[in-house]
């Protein structure tokens, strides 16, 4: 969920179409998969809050106000997993733009689930 909530908001092809094919893999519902390409809400509210916060870290390149983190935990996450979405931000943040200044080209396995950016 992190990981490609990240890639979508930094807009990296390569992440997305890879990890969209890891998610596949690991048994993730195609339709969490491909709201989360879209950018749309997630059918379980749990995930949903997840994306959301994601999303709000990335925006806000960490400056989440006391809401955000508020809504987070209301949903049933701690403290501990709000710094784990940190890590995982920072983490894909690298991925992502050393994909972008490297021009990653996507390889052959995950083509059938490349993406663009809108």
């Amino acid at each position: 969920m992190v990981l490609l909530s990240v890639s979508r908001e930094n807009r990296c092809g390569y992440c997305m179409g890879a990890h969209s094919v890891l998610a596949d893999v690991a048994d993730v519902p195609k339709a969490v998969t491909d709201a989360l390409r879209a950018g749309k809400p997630l059918p379980d509210p749990r995930l949903e809050a997840l994306r959301r916060f994601t999303t709000a870290v990335v925006e806000a390149r960490g400056w989440v106000d006391e809401a955000e983190v508020a809504a987070f935990q209301e949903a049933g996450y701690d403290a501990q997993q709000v710094l784990e979405v940190v890590l995982g931000v920072g983490m894909k943040t690298l991925s992502n733009y050393t994909n972008h200044i490297a021009g990653t080209e996507l390889d052959a396995p995950f083509q059938h689930r490349a993406w663009r950016a809108s």
